[in-house]
């Protein structure tokens, strides 16, 4: 991945979108459509986790599929990251832009 792009995710994630907790040196960049799906390297398809959230705790991302699904960490192998909604710490829904914006919306939940 590109060193640029990495710095733009977390200029725009300055905290874990699952947990909100502060991000720092050494977090993970994790793609929502994974690489192995085709998941591409763009704003729309990257967001900020920290390693608890990404694969460590036993509700980790990686960990717990069906509810990283349902809440938009990670995008199925069909679907277009710009169009799958993520559920912010917060509990906004937004779409990632690859411009690095976010649209909030109260729009769908997702469906896997």
């Amino acid at each position: 991945m590109d060193k640029a792009l990495r710095q733009k995710v977390f200029e725009r994630d300055t905290h874990c979108v699952k947990c909100g907790r502060f991000l720092y040196d050494g977090v993970a960049c994790h793609h929502r459509k994974l690489r192995k799906h085709g998941g591409p390297d763009s704003l729309s398809n990257l967001v900020g986790l920290c390693s608890t959230c990404h694969n460590i705790a036993p509700e980790s991302v990686h960990q717990n599929p069906q509810t990283s699904y349902e809440a938009g960490y990670l995008v199925p192998s069909w679907a277009t990251p710009a169009e799958w909604p993520l559920k912010l710490a917060d509990g906004r829904l937004v779409y990632l832009q690859d411009d690095g914006t976010m649209i909030e919306t109260t729009g769908r939940k997702n469906v896997w």
